[in-house]
């Protein structure tokens, strides 16, 4: 019998955790490390939630990025519910679903669009004959021009429904907490901050500090799931990427819709800076305007430390209330009435990407997310998670290349 390696897990975003429970599914010892207080506090509770379908990802005239979240969108669910060893109540998770509002000054143009949607709709009906489902459902089209159904107004040229919806991450981690906190072979390390990774004779020593002083610990394998801290560790075993990459800081606004909004779709707009609200079944809903709610941009080694507090919910009140006011300020011309939303939460969350041109710029690598998921190096694996939708699925993909490894 071939004895299972000690697995260190760095980060308890979705990401690691995801990692823990697909590793100790297998019989591998995992210890998960964090320097947040406990699990999916940072990026995985913080952003829309959205998981992917591929449609956002027209740009890519490869089809890869747009192939790569279908994949990975569709086995987001098996997975999860296979690791907890329970089927999942996905209705009780999933937001209004995603109407696309076609910007008239989109980068591509509405025929394009459109191309791309039914490039995906193509690949999905092959998917779909084979038993695939959606996070619980199996629509029979992921798409439809809305016409009479239309919602929305104003920067719009056209309006598309789609079967795309976000999770409620509140509700996604509190399913995924309890049997993470539970599984016997996971032990757990929260508020340990990372500083330091070496190669030892037998493995991995890993050091750093919480509030106690210092740690460390020894480990036959890592398992590098940070988000923006990864590249740094990587460094560490001369592992600097040859790319450039971009962090970028961007704000949500979580706000208690007007009841007689409750039955809004979520929204999209394409293709370019604009943004997305999410409208949840309680009648909470996110808000993002890009072009307010972006409020930083580092291409430095590791996401700035000063982002951290933003990133830990502690925003000064004007700030909180100007990023607010001025995000549905700006929904408010396409879809009226928001502004009247009662605000509940203005935090900030780190995007990590490669590129260093801005979404607005038709070239930026940040049209493009396939190129990411599993590297591995001497029994070290680094996961590069590209979007939440993939964290499952490279997840699996992990498990899959450290079984062969071990053969």
């Amino acid at each position: 019998m071939v004895t299972r390696p000690r697995v260190l897990v760095l980060g308890a975003g979705l990401q690691g955790v995801c990692a823990a429970l697909a590793l100790s599914s297998r019989g591998f010892p995992v210890t998960l490390l964090d320097e947040a207080e406990d699990c999916l506090l940072r990026a995985s509770l913080r952003n829309e939630g959205k998981i992917h379908l591929g449609l956002v990802y027209a740009h890519d005239s490869t089809f890869r990025t747009a192939d790569l979240m279908l994949q990975s969108a569709l086995a987001f669910g098996p997975l999860l519910e296979d690791w907890l060893a329970r089927p999942i109540d996905w209705t009780a998770l999933r937001s209004a679903p995603f109407h696309y509002l076609i910007a008239e000054d989109s980068m591509l143009p509405r025929e394009a669009l459109l191309e791309h949607y039914e490039r995906v709709q193509q690949t999905w009906e092959g998917l779909r004959r084979s038993g695939a489902t959606y996070i619980g459902s199996q629509p029979q089209r992921l798409w439809a021009e809305a016409n009479g159904n239309a919602r929305f107004r104003g920067a719009g040229s056209s309006e598309v429904e789609t079967a795309e919806v976000s999770l409620d991450l509140v509700a996604l981690r509190d399913l995924l907490r309890g049997p993470l906190h539970e599984r016997a072979g996971i032990d757990r390390r929260y508020g340990h901050r990372i500083e330091t990774l070496a190669r030892t004779a037998s493995g991995y020593r890993a050091a750093g500090v919480n509030g106690d002083g210092s740690w460390t610990i020894d480990a036959d394998v890592v398992v590098n799931s940070l988000w923006g801290d990864r590249l740094r560790i990587d460094e560490q075993l001369d592992l600097r990427p040859q790319r450039r990459w971009m962090y970028r800081l961007k704000y949500r606004v979580l706000a208690w819709i007007p009841e007689a909004l409750r039955a809004l779709p979520s929204l999209t707009m394409v293709l370019g800076q604009f943004g997305d609200i999410v409208v949840y079944r309680s009648g909470l809903a996110y808000f993002s305007w890009y072009p307010v709610c972006r409020r930083g941009s580092s291409t430095d080694l590791a996401a700035p430390e000063q982002w951290a507090r933003a990133c830990r919910g502690e925003v000064e009140d004007e700030e909180a209330r100007r990023i607010a006011a001025d995000t549905l300020r700006a929904f408010e011309r396409i879809a009226p009435g928001v502004s009247a939303s009662r605000v509940e939460t203005v935090d900030g969350g780190v995007i990590v990407a490669w590129g260093r041109a801005d979404i607005d710029d038709p070239s930026s690598e940040l049209h493009e997310r396939h190129d990411v998921g599993v590297r591995a190096d001497r029994g070290y694996y680094s996961i590069d998670t590209g979007k939440l939708t993939c964290a499952p699925y490279f997840a699996q993909q992990l498990a899959d290349r450290m079984e062969r490894d071990l053969a």
